[in-house]
């Protein structure tokens, strides 16, 4: 700590370390915030799929770590956006602003500590983004995936009788592994009218698909009875290994295991879904950092509107630009718009319409100096 505070010391005027550390305490009060609304929000649907069944109670904490932190990639940005946005408006209410131009202090000197505040953020996000974030959501969809086998079996009890929720299957078990996901001497009746069709295996366990993320249970060493006993039609197959689809991988599944491939691997393999998720995720760092220069003109809105007058330009900023990201995404995935320019045109033109905004007083006197030299010629 005194090494990096005689580094503040050396490098940073007195200015310059109030104003970051406004921004700092903004953004930690923001995050803060969001946080809390995003775990408050998991814990709730966690606590829905356990009570249903669905995932084992002991796992909700653990997938709550995990969740809470992928979630920082995805905070920090607008955290970084509302801090300054909070910071300068409070300055500019309170004439600090004011002052500050008044003392000979140039604009640039502002535009500096927010690039060097959000520069700082936009590493931050890159290192969750790139490296750390896909390994974490990597290790959740694991851990669902395995909770939710597990929460498949636990229901079921050695010697009993029990049916599928939608009453189509009867399972009877003799006895389960010691982790509770494979089961012995497998009984299944799959009631149909035409013909009834019953499987009977020595192991049987469930799987998910990676790829499409269907469930399977998967039965080994067993018979197949299909028909009515006594009729032409009934036939008896034995088998060494024999998969059931249980239940139909959704794509929001999929979409999710996506998002946890490592970085490399996407660039290695460069399809347009890759390119897409990649793309994505660079997105988001260079998005802090247009966000913050752009919230240096919306904190400033004038004496007597008050230090909240630009949110609401500010959140429709915010929307505009990641819902431009989040349509580019989807084009580049299926094809409409080519990988190389992919999110580029939505990055060029918010920060064409940041430089717009800067140089507004310069180009309207040069608007009107050019009106003034048309109307004398």
């Amino acid at each position: 700590m005194p090494v990096l505070r005689q580094f503040f010391h050396s490098y940073l005027s007195v200015l310059d370390r109030y104003l970051l550390r406004e921004f700092i305490l903004n953004l930690l009060a923001v995050v803060s915030v969001l946080w809390l609304i995003f775990i408050a929000t998991r814990f709730a649907r966690y606590l829905a799929q356990a009570a249903v069944g669905n995932l084992p109670g002991e796992v909700i904490f653990t997938l709550l770590g995990y969740s809470s932190l992928g979630a920082l990639s995805l905070l920090l940005p607008i955290g970084a956006f509302l801090a300054v946005m909070l910071a300068l408006g409070r300055m500019s209410s309170d004439n600090e602003l004011t002052v500050i131009a008044a003392c000979g202090i140039p604009a640039q000197r502002l535009i500096r500590n927010v690039t060097l505040f959000s520069g700082s953020i936009a590493l931050i996000v890159a290192v969750l983004s790139l490296l750390i974030v896909p390994n974490v959501l990597s290790g959740r969809y694991e851990l669902e995936q395995q909770a939710k086998l597990t929460a498949d079996t636990s229901g079921l009890v050695a010697g009993s009788f029990k049916e599928s929720r939608d009453g189509e299957w009867t399972f009877y078990s003799e006895g389960l592994s010691e982790n509770k996901q494979g089961m012995d001497n497998v009984f299944i009746e799959i009631h149909r009218e035409d013909k009834p069709l019953i499987f009977r295996a020595k192991h049987g366990f469930f799987e998910i698909d990676s790829e499409t993320g269907n469930k399977y249970l998967v039965l080994e060493d067993g018979y197949r009875y299909e028909g009515q006993a006594g009729q032409q039609d009934f036939t008896i197959a034995e088998y060494a290994s024999h998969s059931i689809l249980v239940e139909k991988g959704e794509q929001k599944k999929a979409r999710e295991r996506h998002k946890a491939l490592p970085t490399s691997m996407l660039w290695q393999r460069g399809n347009n879904k890759d390119l897409a998720e990649l793309q994505w995720r660079f997105s988001a760092v260079i998005m802090t950092v247009v966000l913050c220069l752009i919230a240096i003109n919306l904190a400033n809105a004038g004496p007597r509107k008050g230090r909240y007058a630009g949110f609401f330009p500010a959140i429709l900023v915010y929307i505009i630009y990641s819902n431009l990201l989040g349509v580019t995404r989807a084009w580049v995935t299926k094809g409409v718009v080519a990988p190389w320019f992919g999110a580029i045109w939505v990055h060029v033109l918010m920060v064409a319409i940041l430089l717009v905004v800067i140089n507004r007083h310069k180009l309207r006197y040069q608007w009107l100096q050019y009106q003034k030299t048309r109307q004398a010629s």
